[in-house]
């Protein structure tokens, strides 16, 4: 019998998984933190049934679409091992009628019938695989775009419980783990099959020879039970080991030269020397355990061999048993020890599955704070932005006061207000990335929470603090997926001020900007980030300090383009930028809740009282937490299309 896995002898591996991985030593170096936090989560036995049964449904689910081909797999894998244990046979009766009886055509017989049975089993091998890797890759695909699409449709409440890794974790290697048990779903017919045929075979033979078999497959169940488990518990300790030495290392290497002109970096290496003595002790048990393993599980179906082998040659000697017969048992017993524990490695891997599919059905339970009304109504054009009464709160913390603020359409509004204000809070709440705790959000006199998010997303865009940018080209990430002409993405460029720079980069619009556009610096995210925003043809532009990376000079000129592109669009602009303050029609101050006292002081500084707060100060709005002025002067003169505002050196780094 073959299942594709590595002998016993060849390195154990984990506990579930299947033997013959490299040593743990360098496994777990590479992933001691992931392996640690496994060693964390609850095993099969600790689902609790509920969780078990809607597991085991999720799973029943996933291969419904796909039962063909998991069929196709099994059919392929049956007639493989009917074929590969058949090999055994002919030996025994090329042997038998061939050898010992002399007979040349006997013999060429038999060895042609071993040579097409090979043939069979190659063509069966190859479908078996072929089916059961389609199957796992379908079934993977199907429950990661599931549960991705269920995660990006996700608000940053419903996720505050879930950390990002935790998350990836479940549509990484959770997701895994099913595509490992439904490829492994044909292999119980190799073990039906397997034991089915070999143990009739066994009887045929010599009934000593089936009882032979039948005693050593407990012990064999023993040692393929006993030893992962406790490998798998050394392995865990290693891996927490692993990961609290990294932990040692990386505060070494990054505060070890920092600290060295105080002495300080010698407890950092008295650290990291205490972590690598654990590493040590527990890599020797682990090794040692994996060496118990490697040398047990062998020697059990040798002491078997090795009586069958006495029991069977008395057998041949009392004539009750051919030479080719005896043969044909050794061959078998391997087969049928390889079963064994490829039968343990399956039951494993169906709790591993179990554990997985749980955690996915967990994620895919998860549900959005900010939800899709049930019959949405349609927003009308170029309305007004209407907040009436919002406030937010976050476990228990006030975040943003109550607040009335009305945007007119074509209205450039800055949001000013100390640092803790509630001013990203207060940005969110018009493209719905958030709801508010009390208070009602208004476009065009509809109430956002009656409209489709889409809708509300393609009339407002939203710009973070914080923009991110995806691994791939700079016309990737404008684009995001739409359908958009070059001339599009150069205008959208232009205005946000970046046109200039990323055409002298070397492959223009083309060019790889790296994981996170980490090619790029914070000034020129900013602007792409702006510029992707604009491609929307948005009616409300909302910007959360978008500027910050700028130096004032390329802000300005930005800000003009921005205005001009505007006409009568709506601009919402959180900032502290004065360049911004300057360009807005309109400034509203925030204050905090714990310091509505204080607002006539500027958040973050020494410099006294700010003069623009305590103007907004002298006209408060009526129980709100909002102060506003207006601008009387006019606004800035637009910068000339033919005039480039951005330059290598625009951004403040």
């Amino acid at each position: 019998m073959s299942t594709q896995h590595a002998k016993p002898e060849h390195h154990p591996g984990p506990a579930g998984g299947p033997p013959g991985p490299p040593p743990a030593e360098d496994i777990l170096e590479e992933a001691g933190a992931e392996d640690a936090a496994e060693a964390a989560e609850p095993g099969p036995r600790d689902l609790a049934p509920e969780r078990r049964a809607r597991a085991r449904a999720l799973l029943r689910g996933a291969l419904r679409p796909h039962w063909a081909t998991v069929g196709a797999a099994m059919a392929a894998a049956g007639v493989r091992q009917v074929a590969f244990l058949a090999v055994p046979w002919c030996i025994q009766k090329a042997l038998d009628d061939g050898v010992t009886a002399e007979d040349g055509h006997a013999l060429l017989g038999w060895a042609t019938a071993a040579l097409v049975a090979a043939a069979v089993q190659f063509a069966g091998l190859y479908g078996w695989q072929y089916w059961a890797g389609s199957a796992d890759a379908k079934v993977g695909a199907d429950l990661r775009s599931r549960l991705l699409r269920h995660l990006a449709g996700l608000d940053r409440a419903a996720l505050a419980s879930r950390g990002h890794g935790d998350l990836a974790m479940r549509a990484g290697r959770d997701t895994d783990l099913v595509r490992e048990w439904v490829h492994g779903l044909a292999i119980w017919v190799v073990l039906a099959t397997t034991f089915a045929g070999v143990l009739t075979g066994m009887g045929v033979l010599d009934p000593s020879l089936l009882l032979v078999t039948l005693g050593m497959l407990p012990f064999l169940v023993w040692v393929n039970l006993y030893f992962p488990r406790r490998f798998g518990a050394a392995s865990g300790a290693l891996a927490e080991a692993h990961g609290v030495r990294a932990e040692a290392v990386a505060d070494l290497l990054r505060l070890g030269t920092g600290l060295r002109g105080t002495g300080g970096h010698r407890p950092l290496v008295d650290r990291h020397a205490a972590a690598s003595a654990t590493v040590t002790g527990r890599a020797v048990k682990a090794a040692r355990i994996e060496a118990s393993w490697a040398s047990v599980a062998p020697f059990v179906p040798r002491m078997a061999v090795a009586v069958g082998v006495g029991v069977g040659g008395l057998a041949v000697l009392d004539g009750r048993l051919t030479v080719g017969g005896l043969v044909a048992f050794t061959s078998w017993m391997a087969s049928i020890t390889l079963a064994t524990r490829v039968l343990v490695d399956r039951l494993l891997a169906r709790g591993q599955a179990d554990v997985a599919a749980a955690r996915i059905d967990e994620a895919l339970s998860i549900e959005a704070a900010v939800t899709e009304p049930a019959q949405p109504v349609a927003l009308t054009a170029g309305g007004d932005l209407e907040l009436s009464g919002v406030s937010a709160v976050r476990d228990g913390v006030t975040v943003l006061a109550p607040l009335d603020l009305t945007v007119k359409a074509g209205e450039f509004v800055a949001v000013d207000g100390a640092t803790g204000s509630g001013k990203s809070t207060l940005l969110r709440l018009p493209v719905r990335l958030d709801d508010p705790d009390t208070g009602t959000v208004r476009y065009g006199g509809t109430d956002l929470r009656y409209a489709a998010l889409d809708d509300i997303r393609g009339r407002i865009a939203y710009v973070a603090q914080r923009p991110m940018l995806l691994s791939g080209t700079v016309a990737e990430n404008l684009r995001l997926g739409r359908d958009l002409p070059a001339e599009a993405l150069h205008d959208a460029c232009r205005t946000a001020g970046i046109h200039e720079q990323i055409a002298a980069m070397p492959d223009g619009y083309d060019t790889e900007l790296g994981e996170s556009g980490t090619a790029l610096s914070g000034g020129q995210v900013q602007r792409l980030a702006i510029a992707r925003a604009l491609l929307g043809e948005p009616e409300v532009l909302i910007l959360d300090d978008s500027t910050s990376a700028l130096d004032t000079t390329t802000e300005r000129a930005v800000l003009d383009r921005l205005r001009a592109w505007a006409a009568a669009r709506t601009i919402v602009f959180a900032t502290h930028r004065t360049a911004v303050l300057e360009a807005a029609d309109r400034v509203v101050t925030l204050t905090a809740a714990a310091r509505a006292a204080d607002a006539g002081y500027r958040s973050g500084t020494d410099a006294g009282p700010d003069p623009r707060a305590a103007e907004a100060a002298a006209e408060p709005e009526p129980g709100t937490g909002a102060r506003t002025r207006t601008r009387t002067e006019p606004a800035p003169a637009v910068a000339p299309a033919s005039v480039p505002v951005t330059t290598p050196e625009g951004d403040r780094g």
